[in-house]
This record gives structure tokens, sequence and C-alpha cells, in this order.
């Protein structure tokens, strides 16, 4: 059966979060809807980053086939880091497919479409997108975006030294996007798609806010999920008599999980203070171009670390063989061996332990397969529960805290169908392009161009 389908995105919303809200009565029409459809926690793709992941869920591809690693694509032949722009996708999405059947949608504020490309129906771009003129499609629609005061990011800056304001400005940017996707509710589309980032930053700025009653801003917080709950209602009285009639599908589904964070870990000072890394003048700060000839290695966000290879570097000297697989063997076994000293306090009395930060360390060339597997990291670090993986250029310490209070977890992404669905649901990200492609009489299709890696 040919239906459309609505996919409401709610970055960063794990399962276990989206009960306890709607338990809570701060998400009541999710929690609802929960109960209606079948809801149920689906594993990332790694690096469990929002470009990898969302681009993953769309084109149904693994970061092999479609060749996004993460927010900043290496440079050939330069230390220079680029943001990684829609043009970086190598695998098609479903929107794209769409287009190629004649088949109208709506894409509203979904990571890495920047810039707006042209597909049969509208787009405006979500996270990265600088330039406002370039993230619409088709033109017409700037005036309208300029009009609501629409901005594709809150201030995160402002998160920093007050979050009050953060959570001010992220209500003001829930508020105006809730307007902004309401307005295409009529339009001619057989595929809806809106994602709310702003869930993402909530998690990352505000955790603690979301779990203690007690927290000085917790009401704000929950505010905030208050309000995306609330366009869910009203997308639902709007909808779900098409839904319940068999007409219109309704998807909501997250890129991947949350958790908070009990330490941070900064890979490129452990890659310096083992010797695998060499940079001039290390305490000037980040810049990549001060890495020496004799490095073995340098570690990107989130977990990844490149060998420093002839040809893709300036300085680079290793080629495959020995050298490199040793390095590489080295490497692994010293971040697993890696411990982060941890002091609680028990009956008054402080408890010292031992924890593992990093719980797996993943080859590359294990992980990855595929047409764009060239491009992948050699390493892949997967932090443990409580911990973060930072690339940490410039500074001393392995470890240690910054603004951030949570961090993104790999496994239990928020998905709820209805209706529900009558096979088997899928258990990664990535298999929702398929459940998707059924719900819009595409049949299951081949999206899966790529091969799931082992498990984090």
């Amino acid at each position: 059966m040919t239906r459309r389908l609505i996919f409401i995105g709610l970055d960063g919303l794990g399962l276990d979060l989206a009960q306890s809200l709607a338990q809570r009565g701060v998400m009541p029409h999710l929690g609802r809807l929960m109960e209606l459809g079948a809801a149920w926690g689906t594993d990332s793709p790694l690096p469990e980053v929002s470009p990898v992941c969302w681009t993953s869920l769309f084109s149904g591809a693994e970061p092999g086939a479609h060749g996004v690693y993460g927010f900043g694509v290496p440079e050939p032949g330069a230390y220079r880091v680029r943001p990684v722009q829609a043009g970086d996708v190598a695998a098609p999405r479903l929107w794209e497919e769409l287009s190629g059947l004649g088949r109208s949608s709506a894409v509203l504020n979904v990571p890495l479409t920047y810039p707006a490309r042209a597909i049969r129906g509208a787009m405006v771009s979500g996270f990265v997108a600088p330039e406002l003129s370039r993230a619409v499609h088709p033109p017409e629609l700037l005036p309208r975006l300029t009009a609501l005061g629409y901005r594709p990011e809150a201030d995160l800056e402002a998160g920093v030294d007050d979050p009050a304001a953060l959570v001010a400005d992220l209500a003001r940017a829930i508020d105006t996007r809730a307007a902004l996707f309401s307005q295409f509710w009529d339009a001619d589309w057989d595929l809806y798609v809106a994602v709310f980032t702003d869930s993402d930053r909530v998690n990352h700025f505000l955790w603690p806010a979301l779990w203690d009653p007690g927290h000085a801003l917790a009401g704000p917080v929950s505010s905030l999920y208050q309000a995306m709950d609330d366009f869910l209602g009203s997308l639902w009285r709007r909808f779900g008599p098409e839904v319940e009639a068999g007409r219109v599908a309704l998807l909501i589904a997250a890129d991947h999980a949350f958790g908070p964070i009990r330490s941070e870990v900064y890979l490129n000072p452990w890659l310096r203070q083992q010797g695998f890394l060499k940079v001039e003048g290390w305490q000037e700060g980040p810049g990549h171009e001060r890495i020496l000839p004799g490095s073995l290695a340098l570690a990107l966000d989130p977990g990844r670390v490149y060998l420093h290879w002839a040809g893709r570097f300036p300085g680079g000297h290793l080629f495959p063989g020995p050298e490199a697989e040793q390095a590489l063997r080295a490497m692994r076994q010293g971040l697993l061996d890696l411990r982060f000293r941890r002091v609680r306090m028990h009956e008054g009395r402080p408890l010292v332990s031992e924890e593992a930060p990093i719980s797996q360390v993943h080859l590359g060339r294990e992980l990855y397969h595929g047409p764009q597997s060239h491009l992948a990291p050699d390493l892949v670090a997967v932090a443990a529960p409580g911990y973060s993986l930072r690339a940490g250029l410039g500074r001393d310490n392995v470890f240690g805290l910054s603004h951030l209070t949570g961090t993104h977890r790999p496994q239990g992404a928020l998905a709820c169908c209805l209706p529900r669905p009558a096979g088997p649901l899928p258990g990664r990200v990535s298999g929702l392009h398929g459940l998707m492609r059924a719900l819009l009489g595409l049949g299951a299709g081949q999206g899966l161009v790529d091969r799931p890696g082992p498990m984090a």
C-alpha cells in the first residue's frame, strides 16, 4: 500500500529518556504515541555523532558506503579539517530516491543537508548551515524564514557561561522551528521530514537538569521538551485520523541516545604522552598544521585516530607494513589499558577506584566496508558509559571536564512507529531507512550497502 509518511526527528533522544519524560508527564503526547504504536531502541553507527547517524538513517547505508565519519573531514594532503557538507554524502537519501520517482518531499532541518539541493518539493537545511540564503530550496522560501526570525541554530556560546540564557534561546528556537514545521503540513508531499536538533543541545548542556528535580533549571529545561511534545500533540490532532485510516504513517526517531559525563578523555594528549604524536608549540592551541613529521598518528573528534600516512598528510611517513601494524597494535592496546582514577565519597570516606574509560577500540578496516571505506579512520575508540572522547589537541591533560554535561551513546536511540510494523523491528538506525521505504510503498529496497561493523 502506498502511504504518505511523516518522520519527526528528536536528535539525541534515547528510549530511556523518552520513557522517563513520558512517565513524568513532561511528554504525554509522545508517551501516548509510544503506547499506540511500536516503541523500541536502535543502535547507532560509529562514531555516534549526528552527521554520521542521520546520514545512515536516511540512506540506509553505514559509513563505509556513505562516506561520512564525523563533523570534520581531513583534507587530503593537508592538516586542515573542514566541516562536512551535503556534497560529502556518497549514498542517495530517501528524498532523493523519491524525487527520481516523481514524488515530493518536505525536508526540514535535517543535519548534513547544507547547502540545500534541488529536490522535488522543499528543503530547509539543518546544522551546520552558516548562510540561510543557501539553506533553502526553492529560494522563494527564504522570505518565509526571515519573517519568522528563523535561525538554524540556537546561540550555544551562551550555554558556556549562562545556562539560563541558553534555555531561553533554545525555547525561542524550538517555538520558531515548530512554527516553520507546521507551515508545511498542508503542502504537497509524500514524505514529510522535520528534525528537532534542539533536544541534542538540551542534553549536551543541561543533562543534570533533566534528571534532578531539585536542579535550579529543572522546570525551564523540562519546558523545552514540553514544547516539542506540544508540537507532537498538534501534529497528531491534524494527522491522527489519517494515520488511523491507513493513509499516513508516522515514524518518530532519534539518531543516537545520551548519557551523563563523568569525565572527558582527550586522545591527542594521550597520543603525545605515549610518543605517538609530536607537535611544535603544543601550548599555542589546537592547530593541526604544527604536527611534526615524526608523528605516528593524530586524533579527531570524537574517537577517530588516523595514522600519519605518507600521501595523506604533508609530513606523513607511514606506508602499509610492519611499522604501521605495530603502531596500530600499540595504540589499540594502550587505549584499552587506559584507566581513570575515580574518587567517590561513601559514609564520609573517599573510595578510590580505577575505571576503563574506553570500552572498545575497533580497527577501521574491520569496522567499515564499502566504496568509501578508504576515507575511514584507522582506529575508532568507543567510550564506556560516563565518558566522552574528544580530540583535545593543545590540552595537557588526558582527563578533564568542560561546559558539556551530557554525551552521546551508541545504544538505545528512540524509534516509534504508527502503525505498528508487521515484521521485525529494525535493530540499527540505518535499518529505519528500509522501514520508511516499506511504509511509502517502495519495498525495503537495497539501502544497506555496507554491512554493519561490530557492535559497540
